[in-house]
């Protein structure tokens, strides 16, 4: 028997098939474009997507055959908002995490009480991502679409409704619209009328486990499927990344640096950050993941390479030779530093108007000095969400790498050296999908709890930090970890101007 997770990202959908072993045995994939009609814009097309989906579980099914199908279970993006009307028909694009155009809403709640209040009761950091932000923009500068709405949802849940004819969200999604009372896990009231909205407007509630049977006819047409299949819930892709990743407690944490990047671990306390740099979002089983999200990871380099110095990202041996020429300045660039954030930034200082800049450039800086501080400076902002994490949650041991930057022996070491931990090398790929295909083997009672994800734990290689490097690193990182404080108010300014 098989089980086909989905995994929906902004960036492709994909169908990875796992036997019950959760072996993963076949992929299909598919690119999905973003749609920027202006800057800071990003939205793409629900009836699109939900094509894909269509088209990956036709093959996945053709693929397994039908009656070697155990369940479907589902992955997807979070802070999705999608208005669609009484038929279930989209009112507009569907807004993704990246879309900007509510962040004056957030900017002027997450100065207020107002906003301190929400984010202690839902754990969602006040920021243009969140579906509440969204919300108040729609209203505010959408409203024939606000008033036409019949329901207000996420990807997931759009994909549900075209397959069951139901509106239904799992805990994990809803938790990280910034509409539901994290501790009580329950829509709440308070933010309800903040957005201007009813209860009714959205989903019910359901288990990430939770799963449904009985498609509509035309899709089960479409399917050439005769048979009752599971169709699990699921959950949000940084909480299955978890999951997938063996992430089950909180002295391990999972870091992902890819084109973006993040940093979490799971954990039976819902940790909130008395300062708001941190996100905690339930999952389910007493279980919460918390950690941060990072705008600018290996974007950072592609920038770089494409935009300062003409060339192109996609050529390996130029890439090898600019790593080779950064190993071989000492650490700190000789005294140069960068802030890495050139699209702005989610955690930890959740503002959308943030900007990236190099401090301490002289005449003795060489493209190696630049490179090499860009690489420290994505690794700075990894380090800066673990020390938040460590404030909260204590120490973390390890750190459990994965994505794009594994493929860089240099930088895995300079992350290893500027953090001070053991960094473990986790190449479990498609790590969403296989916690999507966990989750459906606890809807089909294979597995009696979360925890039982630490099958998933590997460790393909140790790297080690070097004790004199991280001495000196961490005389920078003082430096660093001050610098968006003393720039925040410039950083507005500069945003006013254009």
């Amino acid at each position: 028997m098989n089980i086909i997770a989905i995994d929906i990202g902004t960036s492709n959908c994909k169908a990875v098939i796992t036997g019950m072993d959760l072996k993963v045995f076949k992929t299909f994939e598919y690119a999905t474009s973003p749609i920027k009609p202006k800057q800071g814009w990003n939205e793409q097309n629900a009836t699109t997507i939900f094509k894909e989906v269509i088209k990956l579980l036709q093959q996945s099914i053709n693929f397994c055959g039908e009656e070697n199908v155990a369940c479907v279970s589902f992955s997807a993006a979070m802070h999705s908002l999608l208005a669609v009307d009484k038929s279930g028909e989209p009112l507009m694009n569907m807004l993704t995490w990246a879309d900007l155009r509510s962040a004056k809403y957030a900017q002027a709640l997450e100065k207020s009480n107002l906003g301190k209040k929400l984010y202690k009761a839902t754990g969602v950091p006040i920021h243009a991502m969140s579906p509440l932000c969204k919300l108040m923009w729609l209203k505010a500068k959408q409203k024939a679409v606000f008033r036409r709405a019949y329901k207000f949802i996420s990807i997931k849940e759009y994909i549900f409704l075209k397959l069951f004819n139901k509106y239904i969200i799992d805990h994990s999604i809803a938790a990280a619209t910034g509409f539901l009372d994290a501790k009580n896990i329950c829509w709440y009231g308070e933010v309800l009328k903040l957005a201007g909205i009813t209860e009714e407007q959205l989903s019910e509630l359901k288990p990430v486990e939770y799963y449904e049977t009985a498609l509509l006819p035309s899709i089960k047409r479409k399917l050439k499927i005769t048979k009752k299949i599971p169709f699990v819930l699921g959950a949000s892709d940084g909480a299955l990344a978890n999951l997938g990743s063996g992430i089950v407690n909180a002295k391990n944490a999972a870091v992902t640096v890819g084109t973006s990047g993040a940093v979490r671990i799971t954990s039976n306390k819902y940790l909130i950050d008395k300062k708001q740099r941190l996100f905690c979002y339930y999952i389910g089983d007493g279980f919460y993941i918390t950690g941060g999200a990072l705008n600018n990871g290996g974007i950072v380099l592609q920038w770089l390479v494409e935009k300062i110095l003409k060339e192109s990202f996609r050529t390996e041996t130029r890439l090898d030779a600019l790593f080779t020429a950064a190993a071989s300045v000492k650490p700190g660039s000789n005294g140069l530093i960068f802030l890495p954030y050139i699209l702005g930034e989610r955690a930890p200082v959740w503002d959308e108007n943030a900007k990236g800049c190099f401090i301490g450039l002289t005449d003795t800086h060489t493209e190696a000095h630049i490179t090499r501080a860009a690489l420290e400076g994505v690794c700075y902002a990894v380090v800066d969400v673990l020390r938040a994490l460590e404030e909260n949650s204590g120490n973390i041991n390890n750190i459990y790498l994965s994505g794009g930057i594994i493929k860089s022996d240099v930088w895995v070491q300079l992350l290893a050296d500027i953090s001070g931990k053991k960094i473990m090398l986790n190449e479990a790929a498609d790590a969403s999908a296989l916690g999507a295909a966990f989750i459906g083997m606890k809807a089909l009672g294979k597995v009696k709890n979360i925890t039982a994800a630490k099958m998933f734990l590997q460790n393909v290689k140790t790297v080690k930090p070097s004790v004199a490097n991280h001495r000196i690193y961490k005389k920078y990182f003082a430096v660093y970890s001050s610098l968006y404080g003393r720039l925040k108010d410039v950083f507005a300014e500069l945003t006013a101007m254009n």
